[in-house]
């Protein structure tokens, strides 16, 4: 069943993201500040967090409804199918955003929900858990999400060292396509820093993945199939 993907990215690069997106052959719905909307299923999910370079991270939406007030909050956070995304034996950490809401208290609503987790589906809840769920509280529609990245997706896993304030891997990539460049272009970066720009568009040129050198927070998820 398909549902919807929320692919972050830094403002003013949206368009810059969804044009990549479809161009991998992701449905796009639609952008707003901060990200891309693409539809589909996991193995849509999976793919988002291996081959995009623009996103910054890949969420998940597993849960919407309405809640006016924290009983409420809880008594529907019970009735989500937790079960079908998180596991059990994987902690769990839950992260509130509200605004223009009759529930205002984050921490409050971060607590309910991590509870209805806990006495629902028996996973513990951890500071450091490598899984997040990401809460958002928008008047009144709350709308639950996982990340399915764990660490930003510009880490992509093989650089070991950086310079000061270096460009983040994603937006370098971002700004390549913004530029035109396809991978068969000469590219010349005389500021180059730690050397994203040139490593991303060598990278882009040989046709490698962005992720193939990392771990994501999906592999820790129920919905992971390893066969796919």
């Amino acid at each position: 069943m398909a549902f919807d993907i929320f692919l972050v990215t830094a403002p003013g690069l949206e368009a810059v993201l969804a044009e990549e997106a479809a161009a991998l052959g992701f449905s796009v719905k639609g952008t707003i500040p901060g990200g891309v909307t693409v539809t589909g299923g996991w193995p849509e999910v999976w793919r988002a967090n291996i081959a995009l370079r623009g996103a910054a991270r890949v969420l998940a939406r597993i849960a919407e409804f309405r809640a006016f007030h924290l009983a409420q909050l809880d008594k529907r956070a019970r009735k989500v199918d937790w079960g079908a995304v998180l596991r059990p034996d994987e902690p769990v950490r839950v992260e509130v955003s509200t605004k223009k809401s009759k529930i205002y208290h984050a921490k409050a609503a971060a607590q309910r929900i991590e509870r209805a987790i806990t006495e629902e589906l028996g996973a513990k809840v951890a500071a450091d858990a490598a899984v997040q769920l990401k809460v958002r509280i928008d008047d009144n529609l709350v709308t639950i999400s996982v990340d399915t990245s764990g660490e930003s997706l510009h880490k992509r896993g093989h650089k070991l060292f950086t310079g000061k304030a270096p460009m983040r891997e994603n937006m370098a990539a971002l700004m390549l396509r913004a530029c035109g460049y396809t991978g068969t272009e000469p590219v010349v970066d005389p500021m180059c820093g730690s050397g994203t720009f040139v490593i991303e568009a060598a990278e882009i040129a040989a046709g490698l993945v962005p992720g193939r050198d990392r771990a994501f927070a999906f592999e820790r998820l129920a919905t992971l199939d390893r066969q796919a």
